[in-house]
């Protein structure tokens, strides 16, 4: 099968659910499936998706619990207002979309490719890559396709620190590297749609600081963004950095058993024991970045406060679930291809109000 199909189809039905649209927005109201038209025959074809409420519902429970809602697919009509038209006369380039991607390093040249082409491939008009020095005459020599900004810098200090009374030897970031990297990065993140951060970053502490610093700088600004590999592990780091706002997360099974039980153990909560809650728990408590968590069943993952019409706080959620046959592989490079894809959803459904009210 195509790499990460099931994993983008599941993706792309829960952008157009509006998991992805601004929480100040009434767009949040639940619709029956009978509420929305059926899809021609080319897209009918979906995974089945439906609404799971139970916090630790068994995951084998998922395809056959009596308490879950089917959901349909939108309309030709609905669906075409999320896609930008090819209209020459009211789009110039990059109107479809400007994707950026941060990570690339001397020892993962892959990731971001597959990420900025699978961007590309899903409609975008321009992918750029921004990693590495090292990195950059690699990328570019895969595709002329590909804006590459071989900017950001590895490196690593020794320093000395006093922990109780003793001295303890540590590695930390370059300081200097970071100011430099950030004063020629920054000037371009104004410009992108969405932002990819994680696909090949590594684990240089300098690397990581600057993909921590462009997250900051991204989120406060509203740029969506996806949290991919690396990147999440930054976001370990620091969950502080992302509070609501258009953000989606992709872990696999074991970054997402990692990240929820980390959470867990920082706040003093039992460890949720299902794919199904960890993927709740984590979008709950870092208040409602979308969680795709990637397995043999892919859940898409929604947990947050929002207000009503008449002004008052109620919880929003919606656990999507896809678990139709997808690769029978694991291999390397399908979770970048995902989260390229999702980037461009993210891109286009915050474009303007149209798109917006198509979900």
């Amino acid at each position: 099968g195509n790499a990460g199909g099931c994993m983008l189809t599941a993706t792309a039905t829960a952008s157009r659910s509006n998991l992805f649209s601004s929480t100040g927005i009434d767009g949040f109201a639940r619709r029956r499936a009978s509420d929305v038209s059926r899809a021609p025959a080319r897209v009918a074809r979906s995974p089945r998706r439906r609404a799971m409420d139970a916090n630790n519902e068994d995951d084998s429970a998922l395809a056959s619990s009596s308490s879950s809602q089917r959901w349909e697919s939108p309309g030709y009509e609905t669906l075409r207002l999320l896609v930008p038209e090819l209209d020459s006369s009211r789009y110039h380039k990059g109107q479809a979309g400007k994707i950026g991607v941060v990570g690339g390093c001397s020892e993962y040249t892959g990731a971001p490719y597959f990420a900025a082409m699978s961007a590309l491939r899903m409609g975008a008009d321009l992918a750029h890559v921004f990693c590495a020095e090292g990195a950059g005459q690699v990328i570019k020599s895969y595709s002329p396709e590909l804006i590459v900004h071989p900017y950001l810098r590895e490196g690593r200090k020794e320093v000395t620190v006093t922990v109780d009374g003793e001295a303890v030897h540590a590695v930390t970031y370059d300081e200097e590297a970071v100011f430099e990297a950030m004063e020629r990065v920054t000037p371009w993140l104004h410009r992108m749609d969405a932002l990819v951060v994680g696909p090949g970053l590594g684990r240089d502490p300098t690397m990581s600081e600057i993909a921590k610093r462009i997250i900051a700088f991204a989120h406060e600004r509203d740029v969506p963004l996806v949290i991919d590999a690396d990147g999440l592990r930054v976001l370990m780091e620091d969950q502080g950095l992302i509070r609501e706002g258009h953000v989606v997360l992709t872990p696999n099974k074991a970054e997402l058993d990692r990240f929820s039980a980390q959470i867990a153990r920082s706040r003093g909560d039992p460890p949720p024991t299902t794919t199904v809650a960890r993927a709740r728990y984590v979008t709950s408590q870092l208040d409602g970045p979308v969680v795709v968590a990637k397995g043999e069943a892919d859940i898409v993952a929604l947990d947050v406060i929002v207000e009503s019409t008449d002004g008052a706080a109620m919880p929003y959620r919606r656990h999507l679930v896809c678990d139709e046959p997808g690769s029978p592989r694991r291999c390397g490079g399908q979770g970048d291809v995902l989260a390229g894809a999702i980037a461009v959803f993210l891109a286009w459904a915050t474009r303007s109000k149209e798109a917006a009210c198509a979900v």
